[in-house]
């Protein structure tokens, strides 16, 4: 593959490790002659939040081809115009990159990554054109074993070297992230796409074994589709920390961040740990994302502009029905077993019993209103959003049991999923909010428009138990053990009473993380950020609330003494009946539940 000849060319280098800059130089060879318009994106596509990335920029200027210096005039937080010229321009700045996540530009002494909404100056008017990139190699002697990791287009994309890369138009050259560093690469083929596990920030980790498992989560994605898969090469470029978790998915390849000591290492041998089996979840999630999302889109996402938000009510179908599959193609790998599967499906839906925002916010509103809500939560969350993954991911289950109950086993969702991709995401045609049910109405001749009704558009509960119960397995809820518990498993032993906050441990008592509205907690007036000091006398921890709790009486009302703003206070709790919002999913129809899940 050759370089195509561009009007619009980046260079990219290292500027300061310690000062996390990145310097670019654009070149424009047929600037607008009334004066050329710039922008950098405000927000990037599967991260529905502002960003504002152009406060990263710290300068900017202009020159023209014989050097004369032009004017930059600002336009508004994230747009520029450069003075007239009929010569080419070019335009220098730099780029302050310390945000590690995902979405942003990171500096460190061991590598630097970037995403193109951050770094690449989109040129009004030739958004649609080829464009290209210069990756520059650090000059620094001890950088000189830094490589690069991109799927960007060159003309020899495994080599991860220094040099040119480009795309075919602005929106294909941030949907490329680049990492430049140090880093391990662990290559593998399947299904005739030639993949790489990219893993920067050291680690201990038992590659082999990681290598095999993607392999077959991969290798399963892309029979599942029943179709050639739309890329040839893909990556999963891995940032790995002490403490970290993210996801974000790209054209053909995804940027993740992940805890080191999550990922398997080698005396574990063939042991599924939770941290393991979670990274598998999210590159499983990820890597479906290049069907689901990056072709297959609605159509409010569809040639979309990143200068200002873009809403949709369809999120529940993208990332609802994508956090569905992550775990299920884990079991069909044969990786987890049915009862890890549904262990992680009883956190499913013990997450969703315990958020009463379920009861304010419809699932399609809360899609609606990521921008503002979902991807800006606050203390008040739980109790006044929903999450359009989690309740998309029960979603999902449900409208998985009903087809095949009312099809007697003959379809299932994996039919819309396949549905999806060929008549939409490989043609290039959005969804709308009623193509689902349409789908399901028309090709399937199943009438669900109750149920759509109450999942879309109501805050009523979903109907996963009696759905369940139809596929041989039963729903037990039962209190928790401990404040923490995430669900799953069977309680041994339980809470008697209901608490309602989550805490954590101070030097003394504890302090408020989490108040749920209309718990024994939020009832009895506490608030986030108060820091409990006892109950009925008893000095609080972590470790010993549930003593104290379970030895008090049904309707007893206590002191609760807590600091708010270093002032004391006393309140009164009463012990109210526990919650039983801790669910655990236990098979008692073999054959009916592998019906479901086989």
């Amino acid at each position: 593959m050759h370089k195509p000849k561009t009007n619009i060319h980046y260079q990219v280098s290292v500027k300061s490790l310690t000062g996390h800059l990145f310097a670019v130089k654009l070149c424009i060879t047929n600037p607008d002659p009334l004066g050329q318009v710039l922008s950098l994106p405000a927000w990037i596509p599967g991260s529905y939040m502002i960003r504002d990335f152009a406060k990263n920029i710290v300068t900017l200027s202009a020159e023209n081809s014989t050097g004369g210096m032009l004017r930059v005039d600002k336009l508004d937080k994230q747009t520029w115009r450069v003075t007239p010229s009929l010569e080419t321009i070019y335009i220098y700045y730099d780029i302050y990159a310390y945000d590690l996540s995902v979405r942003g530009a990171y500096i460190n002494d061991e590598y630097a990554f970037f995403n193109g909404t951050n770094m690449f100056l989109a040129v009004k008017g030739q958004t649609e054109l080829p464009c290209s990139v210069e990756l520059l190699k650090p000059n620094n002697l001890k950088l000189s074993h830094w490589q690069v990791a991109t799927t960007m287009s060159s003309e020899n994309p495994l080599s991860h070297k220094f040099g040119d890369y480009w795309a075919n138009n602005y929106d294909q050259l941030v949907d490329h992230p680049v990492l430049i560093g140090e880093f391990d690469i662990v290559p593998f083929t399947t299904s005739g796409v030639e993949f790489e596990l990219i893993l920067a920030g050291g680690h201990q980790a038992d590659i082999a074994r990681i290598k095999k498992d993607l392999t077959q989560i991969c290798q399963h994605q892309i029979e599942f589709f029943q179709d050639e898969a739309p890329i040839s090469h893909y990556q999963f470029i891995t940032l790995l920390t002490d403490n970290a978790f993210g996801g974000l998915e790209h054209i053909s390849s995804t940027a993740l961040m992940y805890s080191r000591k999550d990922l398997p290492s080698l005396y574990q041998q063939d042991k599924m740990t939770e941290g393991y089996q979670v990274f598998l979840s999210l590159c499983s999630h990820e890597f479906l994302h290049t069907w689901h999302v990056k072709r297959t889109k609605p159509e409010e996402l569809f040639n979309t502009s990143l200068d200002k938000e873009q809403y949709t009510q369809q999120l529940w179908i993208y990332e609802g029905f994508t956090s569905y599959y992550d775990d299920l193609s884990l079991l069909r790998c044969g990786l987890i077993s049915e009862q890890d599967y549904l262990k992680v499906m009883a956190q499913n839906l013990s997450r969703l019993l315990r958020n009463q925002g379920r009861f304010k916010q419809s699932i399609t509103d809360s899609s609606f209103d990521a921008w503002t809500k979902f991807y800006k939560q606050d203390e008040g969350a739980i109790n006044n959003i929903v999450s359009y993954y989690n309740k998309g991911a029960v979603l999902a289950m449900c409208l998985d049991l009903l087809i095949k109950q009312h099809s007697h086993n003959k379809h299932s969702l994996d039919d819309l999923m396949r549905f999806l991709w060929t008549n939409h995401g490989k043609l290039n045609i959005p969804t709308t909010i009623n193509t689902v049910q349409e789908f399901i109405s028309d090709h399937i001749d199943i009438d669900l428009s109750d149920f759509f009704d109450l999942a879309l558009y109501t805050t009523k509960e979903l109907p996963f138990t009696s759905l369940l119960e139809e596929f041989g397995v039963n729903v037990k809820l039962n209190p928790r053990d401990k404040l923490e518990d995430k669900g799953g498993i069977p309680t041994t032993e339980a809470f008697l009473f209901d608490f309602g906050a989550q805490i954590k441990d101070q030097d003394v008592g504890v302090i408020v993380l989490q108040v749920t509205e209309s718990s024994a907690a939020f009832n009895a007036g506490l608030q986030v950020k108060d820091v409990i000091v006892a109950l009925n006398n008893w000095q609080v921890s972590n470790a010993n609330l549930k003593h104290i709790i379970n030895n008090l009486t049904l309707d007893q009302r206590v002191d609760l003494v807590i600091l708010r703003d270093k002032k004391l206070k006393t309140l009164s709790f009463t012990a109210q009946p526990v919650v039983l919002d801790n669910v655990y999913l236990e098979i008692m129809d073999e054959k009916k539940c592998a019906s479901w899940l086989q």
